[in-house]
């Protein structure tokens, strides 16, 4: 954990002689309302040093009165301030950096008059400044802002830069597309804003992937229209100091075309990029990822160079009963995360999915004659797995993580499949939560969500080591009627359970040890 966290840390010293495996819990009382999925871990660089909760705890006339609690990693209360708001003022996000939290908030008032910011906390909770965003100073060419509001969750995003501050992106306005970024220090000060859009007739669009002291990092693709099948695609480097760009890397090598998914940094440093592949020649919008690949990369130059690209019938036909070159009997593979182990080998999690058919959506469109009402295909999202490597990068097993399908409406028909992948990924439709972040190499678990013999709320917590074998815990919460339940990421080795009981209003908080 990054010597910036200590401060965090040291505010709960009082715990550390009472810290046991068991599950710690905290109730909170008087929350009238509450939108689980707006309690968020606060993470440094992926590591979890606490947790936000953002709740209303009293209606007005225009308006409401919210409460702010900020934990640390074992739930104590370390601070907290309650401030009022629009009565339907939402928490998009929350990061940590510097001894400071930036809660990102979206304030949909009026949807022709969308309102968004940020408001920076010190520890105690006490807001120290805020920070608006006006597209009008950024814009080149104005896209409505309803259409701007609809598309927001697929491009923006948030995150910090160790020892410089925060990062904060917003889907642009401009007709051609791209994103206004806003870079502010940890005190709460707007240090610059730029907007990165493409040339005019043409169309960007970008997502953030990374963020180092070095280079702001974004996925990059530019076409000739919005329709446009047809794609270049690059690896942008923003300077964190400036806002100038650094680099504009293109993304097709050696008659492969990658596709980022994430990025990881590794216990020595190292900068791992985890791509999907497809071929050069093939329009990147209609392509079939054909496999992954796991690259270095230098975030100071964009430089990367391929350590290995799994081709799916070449590389891991010998685990995997392939139907084509781009589908197994099981369904296309979802790549989650790549860890790697102490030994050299390495663990990628990942999911199956498959197109169905939607019996609801094609009454739908024979109902309204094909105009509109409904999606003839679905996704259906199946089984887990656990697919290890050696250290040699040679696939040596498969297992298969048992869960019931989950369905799920797609944006259209005849989507392609690689855009249908990034969104199902940012609407978190897939069962996969996150990989414990223990620093213990030998071992990791793997959090999927889903139903497992027959629990409404269940989740597995898949541990498994060097030697390919694996121990399944079940985690599960009881509730009844409107209660509502969410489990989410939390410190290493554990899941923060929430349930929020509406007739008592009351929140109660467990954390529950997943290895």
């Amino acid at each position: 954990m990054k010597q910036t966290l200590s401060a965090l840390l040291l505010l709960c010293l009082t715990l550390a002689n009472s810290f046991s495996l068991k599950a710690q819990s905290k109730e909170l009382e008087n929350v009238v309302d509450i939108e689980l999925k707006s309690s968020i871990a606060i993470k440094n660089n992926g590591s979890i040093v606490g947790y936000a909760l953002f709740y209303k705890v009293d209606k007005m006339k225009k308006s409401a009165l919210y409460r702010l609690e900020v934990l640390d990693e074992n739930l104590k209360s370390i601070g907290s301030n309650e401030f009022e708001g629009s009565k339907e003022l939402s928490l998009t996000a929350a990061v940590y950096e510097s001894n400071h939290i930036l809660l990102s908030f979206h304030d949909p008032k009026k949807m022709d008059d969308v309102e968004s910011y940020v408001k920076i906390f010190n520890l105690k909770g006490k807001s120290i400044g805020q920070v608006n965003y006006d597209p009008e100073k950024v814009k080149k060419g104005l896209l409505s802002k309803r259409a701007a509001v609809e598309m927001a969750s697929y491009y923006n995003g948030i995150g910090n830069v160790e020892g410089k501050g925060f990062v904060v992106v917003y889907q642009s306005q401009a007709k051609t597309g791209g994103v206004d970024i806003q870079f502010i220090s940890s005190e709460g000060k707007l240090k610059w804003e730029q907007n990165f859009t493409a040339d005019k007739g043409d169309r960007a669009d970008m997502y953030l992937v990374n963020t180092s002291p070095d280079a702001i990092q974004f996925f990059m693709g530019e076409r000739s229209s919005v329709t446009a099948r047809e794609s270049k695609n690059f690896l942008l480097g923003i300077d964190p100091a400036t806002g100038k760009q650094l680099y504009k890397t293109p993304l097709q090598l050696d008659s492969y075309a990658y596709d980022p998914q994430y990025f990881k940094y590794l216990p020595n440093g190292a900068l791992k990029m985890i791509s999907s592949i497809t071929r050069e020649n093939d329009k990147f919008y209609s392509a079939r990822p054909i496999g992954f690949s796991i690259a270095n990369v230098n975030a100071k130059t964009g430089d990367f160079s391929i350590e290995k690209n799994f081709i799916l019938e070449n590389d891991l036909g010998t685990v995997l009963d392939m139907k084509n070159a781009t589908k197994s009997e099981d369904g296309y593979l979802q790549i989650h995360d790549v860890n790697f182990m102490e030994d050299g080998s390495k663990v990628v999690v990942g999911e199956f999915f498959r197109r169905t058919v939607s019996a609801l959506g094609i009454a739908a469109a024979i109902i309204n004659r094909g105009q509109s009402g409904g999606n003839a295909t679905q996704i259906s999202i199946g089984d887990g797995f656990l697919l290890h490597l050696d250290k040699n990068n040679k696939a040596t097993s498969l297992d298969k993580i048992e869960k019931r399908v989950e369905r799920v409406n797609t944006i259209q028909d005849g989507a392609n499949l690689g855009l249908l992948q990034r969104i199902l990924k940012m609407d978190g439709a897939f069962g996969y939560v996150y990989t414990d972040e223990s620093p213990d190499r030998k071992a990791k678990t793997a959090i999927f969500e889903g139903t497992f013999e027959g629990e409404r709320y269940g989740t597995n917590a898949v541990t498994y080591d060097e030697k390919a074998g694996y121990k399944v815990k079940k985690l599960t919460v009881d509730a009844k009627g409107r209660d509502r339940v969410r489990i989410m990421r939390a410190k290493p080795g554990h899941v923060m359970v929430m349930k929020y009981t509406a007739k008592e209003k009351k929140v109660t908080l467990n954390l529950e040890r997943v290895d």
